[in-house]
């Protein structure tokens, strides 16, 4: 009674001892007068108990709490435009030092990339394709850095963790003594500007055999996608069973250091895995006044008209009444399901 299991590393998740309530992370009234976490470590290193070696890095959270703590009333309004931001913090560190590196593009289209970069508002979102051009490049950049001492099959494991080699990078780019920006393949010594250059050509190279040769049509949306895919059926292997079984894959907001978070793989680029589930907004002052959306719809039924109608308004960062007055649900209720014993 009062204790909650941890799980302690010993090369296996096992159960290694317990946190006593009164030393769980905690917050009592913060001067701040708000609490934000996303996924965001928590406690300080010398903190006794393991709760995860899994910590989000830290720039969601970052983000939310700049938007909260630079205005003292929050309306529903404000709640909403930060559920949709999608400015990225890494983006932010990172471009300056990208563009000190490509002072001179290779070709014209390079050149024309680098405008794009170089007039990039920093959010990702789907018409954008500075972020496009962005993305692809800090891609090749870790890929280039890292392969040669990983090797290939080790580096498709740890592309994927983006919550460990983003806050690597933002710091490995402010330093010219890593040795992992050097090619062991080569006989020269590459820098980090060397890296940053190899890494934007590479990305302009790769780009165009995707989407064409202008520049202006690399939107983030047709690279980062999400297609919701059913369980078993969307994942049969049976063509026209997936297209029965799974949504449209439609372009998606954000990435992985957003609000709006939005994970995809790079081994499969930039296909979205994983990202907000449901958005909810709480008036605590009328709660008829509270808001909510989650993914696909309400029903799983194939066919069934409430099945993906929610997609749209959660593409969009947008809501449904969230009622919890009797009086107003009945008001709004479209069919009523009544259960009766036998």
């Amino acid at each position: 009674q009062g204790l909650l299991p941890v799980p302690g590393w010993t090369g296996e998740y096992e159960w290694q001892g317990y946190i006593p309530f009164d030393e769980l992370p905690s917050v009592l009234n913060p001067t701040t007068g708000f609490v934000a976490t996303a996924n965001n470590k928590v406690v300080p290193d010398d903190y006794p108990y393991l709760i995860t070696h899994d910590w989000a890095s830290p720039y969601r959270a970052q983000r939310i709490t700049n938007l909260l703590a630079a205005d003292d009333s929050i309306t529903i309004e404000d709640m909403q435009m930060i559920h949709a931001q999608t400015y990225s913090l890494p983006a932010e560190a990172l471009r300056p030092h990208l563009l000190a590196a490509v002072t001179a593009p290779g070709d014209d289209l390079q050149a024309q990339a680098l405008e794009l970069l170089k007039e990039w508002d920093l959010t990702l979102e789907t018409d954008r394709p500075g972020a496009a051009i962005f993305q692809t490049w800090y891609w090749f950049m870790v890929k280039n850095s890292l392969q040669d001492e990983l090797g290939e099959e080790l580096m498709e494991d740890y592309i994927e963790l983006t919550f460990t080699h983003i806050p690597m990078m933002l710091d490995w780019a402010t330093r010219s003594d890593i040795a992992w920006f050097d090619n062991t393949a080569t006989a020269g010594l590459e820098t980090r500007s060397d890296m940053m250059r190899l890494s934007f050509a590479d990305a302009v190279a790769w780009l165009s055999a995707e989407l064409g040769d202008d520049p202006a049509g690399w939107e983030w949306g047709r690279l980062h996608t999400k297609t919701f895919v059913h369980n078993p059926m969307g994942q049969s292997g049976i063509a026209i069973m997936e297209s029965l079984f799974n949504s449209r894959a439609i372009p998606a907001r954000g990435g992985s250091s957003t609000v709006d978070a939005a994970h995809y793989s790079y081994n499969d680029p930039f296909a979205m895995g994983a990202g907000v589930s449901q958005r909810m907004i709480v008036d605590l002052g009328d709660l008829d006044r509270s808001l909510a959306i989650h993914t696909t719809g309400q029903s799983g039924q194939l066919f069934h008209p409430h099945r993906e109608d929610f997609i749209p308004l959660w593409e969009n960062v947008d809501y449904h009444p969230q009622l919890f007055g009797r009086a107003a649900i009945e008001a709004e209720a479209a069919t009523v399901l009544v259960l009766e014993p036998h």
